[in-house]
């Protein structure tokens, strides 16, 4: 059976929330947005499946390139109007400051700013260990 048999159902009005963690791996930002896209496929918002998947590649890609820990862990609350996904980091410093869009031949420094132009929030998160990568995306009539 495939999730495209199961009805759509609706999340819980006050969010339902799911957790992954996964190795600092090459592999771990592809699983992730994978896991994430079946996520909203199966609670009906498929219309945000290619914003999510970039925005989360590009979360977890970032913590897996400039971190030093041993796991990543992924929060994603699926409200009845909004996702929002966490991704935790051990690496204290805040969001790097505002710089300009790098060269078109460069190969790094769009993550970020892929995730603020898809996104309705982007902002850190302090923790005790460092900080978590957070953002939001809207769907249906909030969209």
């Amino acid at each position: 059976m495939t999730t495209n048999a199961l009805p759509a159902v609706r999340p819980p009005e006050d969010g339902g929330s799911y957790r992954m963690t996964a190795p600092r791996a090459a592999t771990t930002p592809k699983i992730v947005r994978d896991w994430l896209a079946m996520l909203l496929v199966a609670f009906g918002h498929g219309e945000i499946v290619d914003q999510a998947r970039l925005c989360a590649s590009e979360a977890v890609t970032n913590a897996c390139l400039h971190t030093r820990v041993d796991r990543i862990t992924v929060e994603v609350v699926v409200g009845s109007t909004s996702v929002t996904v966490w991704v935790d980091d051990d690496r204290p410093a805040w969001l790097p400051p505002p710089r300009p869009l790098p060269s078109w031949r460069e190969d790094h420094g769009r993550g970020l700013t892929l995730i603020r132009a898809h996104t309705s929030d982007l902002r850190t998160v302090p923790t005790d260990i460092g900080k978590r990568v957070q953002f939001t995306l809207a769907y249906g009539e909030a969209a």
